[in-house]
């Protein structure tokens, strides 16, 4: 498995502004630098083991959000997703993947 720091930030960013924290708050209530809580969500730099099962525990999250292991088993979207990439043309992907991250961009900054 190989972790992807900017995954990770991207994750975490995402569960903090859905839940209204700011990233001063979030800092404080984990007890870092607001500069070394903007290193982790820009992917810049990983968590300390510490960090980030305190930074799930503010977010109500599983661990396993942050490291991509939970399973999307049964989700007919997700595999209808995955058959429609599958026969996608080659030139085409580069547009599936700009419209996959202005829906992340619009979500991280609503």
């Amino acid at each position: 498995m190989s972790l992807d720091k900017k995954f990770i930030g991207r994750q975490i960013r995402l569960r903090r502004m859905e839940q209204n924290i700011s990233q001063e708050k979030l800092s404080e209530l984990i007890d870092i630098s607001p500069r070394h809580m903007c290193t982790i969500e820009n992917g810049k730099s990983f968590p300390s083991i510490d960090t980030l099962v305190k930074i799930a525990e503010i977010l109500n999250l599983d661990l396993n959000d942050f490291f991509r292991l939970k399973e999307y088993k049964n989700n007919p979207l997700r595999d209808e997703a995955a058959a429609l990439l599958q026969i996608t043309e080659e030139e085409e992907l580069p547009l599936v993947i700009d419209i996959i991250k202005a829906i992340h961009r619009r979500r991280l900054y609503k």
